[in-house]
């Protein structure tokens, strides 16, 4: 018999609804025995036997059976016989085609979820090899493992990442109302929850960016960033010749070219979770200079100050900045 000449998915739904003929039963059934799709599952699993595995999906559509309304008794008992019995043959005979969704069922992928305090700054690896820099006061969170065709994840807050390429299976970041895909490359996302804004900058590679109200994902290739407005829903892709700052601002240093002090205290009040105060007459001043975000703030403001030629003092929860 040609090997090549039925589909054994079509044949599968055939099968489930009686009409295969007898040609094509003999053909399907030894394509089932050549195929070991046990061996298939258990290798992405925790379970060391397919017996394991097959107890699991038992209890598992069991218990979905119960969680539904139930009709007579006597009709409960026998559809649940046929609905689990027909459920495993056909779960084991079609484990080449849904392992996934199949390994979800018996083996949940755990959820991991990372938070960083003000002032903190992390590291981390994804189980694909991706390395993300986590910003102060910020969230992700990623599964234990990555199974599904794509590698989703949820940030809330800013990170920086260096995406390993893979052309299959695209990453996907989504942050708030905005999504971000990419196959491989290095960039930064800024969604702060009480922001005005979402931020994508990229400084290798292409990523593609949408939002749940805009219909054309907008292209962004190294040094430029697209804007998300939340009080407009749009957004607004532009160059940024300086997006290779962010391999410092991942480590927490800030390096300032001429930005108002009124820039340089927003950003240190993200990074710190702080308020700042600045006296009249200070805002517009201009500041050149480094700071490092992961000293504490005292010494930040320290230095801040001696280069302004101004002073700091706490009142309550603020910090005010004058002459």
């Amino acid at each position: 018999m040609d090997n090549n000449s039925f589909n054994p998915e079509e044949l599968a739904h055939t099968w489930l609804a009686g009409t295969l003929s007898p040609q094509e039963q003999a053909w399907f059934e030894q394509w089932y025995a050549d195929f070991n799709d046990e061996e298939l599952l258990l290798s992405e699993s925790k379970y060391t036997s397919a017996d394991q595995i097959k107890s699991t999906i038992l209890n598992a559509l069991n218990a979905r059976i119960d969680e539904e309304p139930k009709a007579p008794v006597k009709v409960v008992h026998l559809w649940r016989r046929i609905a689990v019995a027909a459920a495993v043959v056909f779960a084991f005979g079609l484990g080449a085609f849904y392992h996934v969704p199949l390994l979800n069922l018996v083996d949940p992928v755990k959820q991991v979820q990372l938070v960083t305090a003000a002032g903190q700054h992390r590291q981390i690896n994804l189980p694909d090899g991706t390395r993300v820099w986590l910003s102060p006061s910020s969230t992700i969170s990623y599964p234990e493992t990555f199974r599904d065709k794509q590698r989703n994840i949820n940030i809330e807050g800013e990170a920086y990442f260096e995406v390993v390429h893979d052309k299959s299976h695209p990453f996907v970041i989504q942050s708030g109302a905005v999504k971000t895909v990419v196959l491989g490359t290095s960039f930064d996302v800024r969604a702060y929850p009480k922001a005005a804004s979402v931020e994508v900058t990229v400084v290798s590679g292409k990523v593609g960016v949408s939002a749940n109200t805009v219909k054309q994902p907008e292209m962004v290739t190294a040094n430029q960033r697209t804007i998300y407005q939340k009080a407009t829903a749009r957004l607004i892709t532009e160059n940024y010749p300086d997006a290779v700052k962010f391999l410092n601002q991942r480590k927490g240093i800030f390096d300032f070219k001429g930005a108002s002090l009124q820039q340089v205290c927003s950003e240190l009040e993200t990074q710190y979770g702080i308020h700042i105060s600045l006296a009249p007459g200070l805002t517009a001043k201009a500041f050149y200079g480094r700071l490092q975000t992961t000293a504490p703030v005292n010494h930040t403001l320290d230095k801040l100050c001696a280069v302004m030629e101004t002073r700091w003092e706490k009142h309550g929860e603020t910090y005010l900045l004058h002459l």
